[in-house]
């Protein structure tokens, strides 16, 4: 039997081929669950390149992966900035799989890390960085405990938090403050619900080699005055004791885990997936 037969799960931002939300669905869904695959829909224009090389179609693709693998899957357009598409995503879930009883809460932007300083900060960026970040996290899991509260079953709330919500990065724009505001939204939510057969975690990725983060470092790079690849081959690698960057199917596992009843007794819990960076 697999740890999380009989899980129906929601994986928001999981629709980048490299990202950290597309390894989680495709683990859940390896590991017994049927998945809704939710993103914000994307201009093809805007994809990478690589993505674009291969007619990646974001959500749709992973669900298609989800369902060869014997699992069902929908992919969902949703952006977390909506109370409406929250709900019409939790509703649509629950109509077309089942009670809700994993949630993981991965989309977020990284804003301007890395080259917006809070003296400089455009005000519009700021607040669209919380609202995604922060905001989104706690609409999703109001309305996901609600439903959770409504069939009472077991479940499970993953939030996906960052090393940049344990300690401030110089110039991150509204990146660690949303991130910080992560972890408390989880600790006070494990709180509220700890009697109700609903737990609540958090992860913290570190270096993880995605798209987004590498993102980040072509912005710093930028600010170097270095060549991304240049730039890529050395960041963080020398202070992470591993001395690598992570993979998304890294974190992927930690999800699975906290999501399943090995982890029956865990909850308020944030768990650095870092390679060592963090030790705390």
């Amino acid at each position: 039997m697999a740890s999380l037969d009989g899980m129906v799960a929601l994986v928001t931002g999981a629709a980048r081929k490299r990202g950290i939300g597309r390894a989680i669905a495709l683990r859940l869904a390896r590991d017994g669950a049927d998945v809704a695959v939710t993103a914000i829909a994307r201009d093809p224009s805007q994809l990478p390149e690589h993505e674009r090389a291969e007619g990646w179609q974001g959500a749709q693709s992973v669900a298609e992966e989800i369902r060869a693998m014997g699992r069902r899957a929908i992919a969902l357009d949703l952006d977390v900035t909506s109370d409406d598409q929250v709900r019409e995503a939790i509703a649509r879930t629950q109509q077309e799989l089942g009670p809700l009883t994993g949630l993981v809460n991965n989309a977020g932007i990284a804003s301007e890390a890395a080259a917006a300083s809070i003296a400089e900060m455009d005000d519009a960026l700021w607040f669209s960085t919380i609202d995604i970040n922060l905001n989104g996290v706690y609409r999703m899991c109001k309305a996901g405990v609600q439903a959770m509260l409504a069939h009472g079953r077991t479940s499970a709330i993953v939030n996906i938090s960052s090393l940049a919500g344990r300690f401030g990065f110089a110039n991150y724009g509204g990146y660690c403050a949303s991130k910080f505001g992560v972890i408390g939204l989880t600790q006070q939510l494990a709180a509220e619900v700890a009697t109700r057969d609903i737990r609540v975690n958090c992860i913290c990725p570190g270096s993880i080699d995605t798209d987004m983060l590498d993102g980040t470092m072509a912005r710093k790079a930028k600010v170097a005055g270095m060549e991304f690849a240049e730039f890529k081959a050395t960041y963080n690698q020398s202070i992470i004791p591993m001395n690598r960057r992570g993979l998304p199917s890294e974190q992927a596992a930690v999800c699975s885990f906290l999501l399943g009843p090995d982890a029956s007794y865990v909850t308020g819990q944030t768990i650095n997936v870092d390679g060592g960076y963090r030790m705390d």
